[in-house]
C-alpha cells in the first residue's frame, strides 16, 4: 500500500509539474523587464503550490515519518558505505556532504557551460537579476526535494528496503529531466544519480538539509546560465 501511495503522489505531482510551463506562459503577470524572469517566477509559484499539496498529502500518509524527515536532520550522521563511489562505511555526512557538493557542482557547471557557452556575455549583465536567480534556486530546490525525496522517503521508509527507496527516487527524479535541465539522456542519468545520492542523504541523516543544500547549489548554476542565455540574444 505504501508503495502505491508513494508512486501515486510522485507520478501525479510529476504529471502536473510537466504541464506547469504552459500555464506560466499564458499568465499576464509581470515582475521584470526580462521575460525569462517573468515566466520563471510564475512557474516557481505554481511549483511551490504543487509541493505544498504534496506536503499536505504526506502528512496524512505517514505523520511520524513526515515530522522526522521534514527537518535538517543530523548533518554529521554516519553514512552507509558504497564501494563503487568511494564512500566508506561510517564516513561522516559532514565531510561527505561537502565533498559531494564540490564534485557534483563541478559536473553540473561543466554540463551547463557546454550547453550555454554562447551566453557567456550575458553573465556580465546578470547582477541585477541575481536575487531572482537565488530565489528561484531556493524555491525550485525545496519544491523538487519535497516531491522527489520526501514524496518517496516519507511513505516508504519502514515499509520497503532502503535500496529500493533510493532507486525509486533516482528514477522519479531522472525521468523528468529528459525534458528538463540538464536534459537529454545524459542529463537524465546525471539527475538520476543525483536523486539516488540525495535520497541516501535524507534516509541516513533523517533530514533534508544535505539534499536541499546540494540541490540548491546546482540550481544556482543552472538558473544563472539560463538567465544569462535569456539576456544574450541568440545565446540559448
Amino acid at each position: 500500500m505504501e508503495v502505491v501511495l508513494a508512486l501515486f503522489i510522485v507520478i501525479g505531482a510529476t504529471a502536473v509539474v510537466l504541464n506547469l510551463s504552459r500555464f506560466a506562459y499564458k499568465s499576464p503577470f509581470s515582475v521584470s523587464s526580462l521575460e525569462y524572469i517573468n515566466t520563471q517566477s510564475k512557474y516557481q509559484a505554481l511549483l511551490l503550490g504543487v509541493a505544498l499539496l504534496v506536503l499536505f498529502a504526506l502528512y496524512f500518509v505517514n505523520t511520524a515519518n513526515f515530522s522526522a524527515f521534514l527537518a535538517p536532520g543530523n548533518i554529521a550522521a554516519p553514512a552507509k558505505g558504497v564501494s563503487w563511489m568511494g564512500i566508506s562505511e561510517g564516513e561522516s555526512w559532514l565531510g561527505l556532504g561537502a565533498s559531494l557538493t564540490f564534485f557534483i557542482t563541478l559536473a553540473t557547471s561543466t554540463f551547463v557551460y557546454l550547453q550555454f557557452r554562447k551566453s557567456g556575455g550575458g553573465l556580465k549583465k546578470l547582477l541585477p537579476f541575481l536575487p531572482w536567480v537565488l530565489l528561484f534556486s531556493l524555491s525550485n530546490s525545496f519544491s523538487e526535494e519535497v516531491i522527489y525525496r520526501l514524496g518517496v522517503v516519507v511513505p516508504l521508509v519502514g515499509a520497503i528496503d532502503t535500496s529500493y527507496i533510493l532507486l525509486v527516487s533516482a528514477i522519479a527524479f531522472g525521468a523528468p529531466h529528459l525534458r528538463g535541465m540538464p536534459n537529454g539522456i545524459v542529463g537524465a542519468l546525471m539527475a538520476g544519480l543525483l536523486g539516488w545520492l540525495l535520497a541516501k542523504s535524507v534516509v541516513e541523516t533523517n533530514g533534508i538539509f544535505w539534499a536541499w543544500f546540494i540541490h540548491f547549489v546546482q540550481d544556482v548554476l543552472i538558473f544563472a546560465f539560463m538567465a544569462a542565455a535569456a539576456i544574450t540574444p541568440g545565446g540559448a
